[in-house]
């Protein structure tokens, strides 16, 4: 019976988009966010700190009394201090890398306003994907069951929508997972959802010349991940090369796997790219929904990569973490 109750849980918590939608009430006043440092406590333990060529440098579990805390399903970098997360709960999350030193700071706040709290439930809420322009601090933002993509001004007070009808091709629960403008100016997005019905390998992807306009028609191309695994995340490094984060889900919890690409120039109208495994992260201490990642740039010139964690709102089985990995490949 329990081993039963155990594995229903499992599986409601691979399930965070279906859920009760309550009324809408006031955001919580309280921004704050407590770090707390799980590195030492890991390292007493014995828990191995080299996964594959990344290097476990920086772990964290993240905290807050806020009620939009949690549930992120992006993670970009806004400027050299502060990352952003956005959740599948209509909210955003601004916060000081942990590697930073003090003072850090926190922001959070609900991502789209309803004028009306009765509108609440007509408005995009499920974001899964971010990704910042570095030049004027603009988010584009891209929604699960949505026919389109937001731009946000850096400080959130002002959106525009922008109409990508393409997306409803992709189920609700399986939409732009993966989605980032490269410093070439494209724009990629890629489906969780399997390209074709016999291979558990291949995702959908779209490619765009530069920021979406209105109903205009990406290019396709496809991605090869390793079996089973969901793209989540797409992030490119700050040499240019390309990452993306792929989640499973077992009977024994969540895998997740990182991947370098090809150059980006491979990423081309009916190209197949094939995903290259780095990192496997499967270790117990560490085991999570790794849904956001984003690399920087070290003061050496290193890469670090990012990940963090969708709590589901199933907070006794799992947390918001976030590791810092250093790229040795």
């Amino acid at each position: 019976m329990i081993r039963r109750l155990a594995i229903i849980l499992l599986i409601l918590a691979l399930i965070p988009t279906i859920y009760v939608r309550q009324p809408w009430p006031p955001a919580s006043r309280d921004h704050r966010v407590t770090y707390h440092d799980l590195l030492p406590r890991l390292v007493r333990q014995g828990m191995p700190r080299r996964f594959g060529q990344l290097q476990l440098v920086g772990a964290w579990q993240l905290t807050s009394r806020n009620r939009d805390f949690g549930n992120f399903s992006g993670l970009a970098e806004r400027d050299s201090r502060d990352l952003v997360a956005v959740s599948d709960r209509n909210a955003t999350l601004v916060f000081t890398r942990p590697d930073k030193p003090a003072p850090w700071r926190t922001w959070q706040r609900e991502t789209i306003h309803p004028r009306k709290p009765a509108l609440a439930s007509f408005i995009d809420s499920d974001s899964e994907s971010v990704s910042v322009d570095p030049a004027d601090g603009t988010m584009l933002v891209g929604y699960e069951g949505s026919p389109r993509f937001h731009l946000f001004s850096a400080d959130l007070k002002h959106d525009r929508k922008i109409k990508a009808p393409v997306l409803m091709e992709w189920p609700n629960n399986q939409g732009p997972e993966a989605m980032r403008r490269l410093a070439d100016g494209r724009t990629i997005a890629i489906g969780e959802v399997y390209a074709h019905w016999y291979s558990r390998r291949r995702h959908p992807g779209l490619i765009w010349p530069g920021l979406p306009r209105d109903n205009e028609r990406p290019q396709r191309f496809e991605l090869v991940m390793p079996e089973g695994y969901r793209p989540v995340e797409l992030a490119q490094a700050p040499d240019g090369r390309l990452l993306v984060l792929g989640r499973k889900f077992t009977l024994g919890g969540f895998r997740t796997v990182v991947t370098s690409l090809p150059p980006a120039s491979a990423i081309r109208a009916g190209a197949r790219v094939e995903a290259q495994p780095i990192a496997w992260i499967a270790d117990s201490h560490i085991r999570d929904n790794y849904e956001g990642m984003v690399a920087t740039r070290e003061p050496d010139g290193g890469t670090a990569i990012w990940l963090i964690s969708d709590s589901n709102e199933m907070v006794w089985l799992q947390r918001t973490l976030l590791l810092k990995l250093r790229w040795e490949g």
